[in-house]
């Protein structure tokens, strides 16, 4: 599951999260992550953190985190995409 959605192009400005019955994929751009995501990663156990490069999305961050995690990371984006200045937006996305 993890290459075929999370390698799955993404504009520049979107924040992909796709949960499994197990973990939840992150595909978020480069740049949230350097204005405060790489801080607040810290504190939660990512299991695994990759950069990557996207032909439409540019630079992007890969990560993976169990349920409770991505429950708080879900809880930050959503307050860095209600900001009125944000440029951001998510696609939310459940396997089946």
């Amino acid at each position: 599951m993890r290459d075929e959605w999370l390698r799955w192009p993404a504009m520049e400005e979107e924040i992909v999260i796709i949960e499994n019955t197990d973990h939840v994929f992150f595909n978020i751009p480069y740049s949230l992550y350097r204005e405060g995501l790489q801080q607040h990663l810290k504190e939660l156990k990512a299991e695994n953190v990759e950069e990557v490069s996207d032909p439409l999305g540019g630079k992007r961050v890969l990560l993976v985190l169990d349920k409770q995690s991505a429950l708080e990371l879900k809880a930050w984006i959503t307050l860095q995409v209600s900001r009125e200045s944000s440029r951001y937006f998510v696609t939310d996305l459940e396997e089946i």
